[in-house]
């Protein structure tokens, strides 16, 4: 889990936020992963999800987790829920 972030900052280089939370006591099942990219503005939300799922499935990290909650969001969005919260 813990080489999650890392392997995400890869594929989304210029990433404003990049950040995972574990939901599962420490085992890492259950993860919550945040991904903040202008690479995704136009980009529909599924396409954001299936393009992280798939990086994630090619550097071998996804079998281990049972449960992976993605927030892919564009910068604009991060700003907007932030101000929101």
């Amino acid at each position: 889990a813990r080489a999650l972030p890392k392997k995400v900052q890869e594929k989304y280089p210029n990433a404003l936020e990049c950040s995972i939370v574990d939901h599962s006591d420490g085992c890492g099942a259950k993860l919550e992963l945040t991904v903040v990219s202008d690479s995704f503005e136009g980009m529909p939300l599924l396409k954001r999800h299936r393009e992280i799922q798939n990086h994630l499935k090619d550097k071998g990290l996804f079998e281990e987790i049972h449960a992976l909650q993605i927030k892919a969001w564009t910068g604009a969005q991060w700003e907007k829920k932030k101000g929101g919260a």
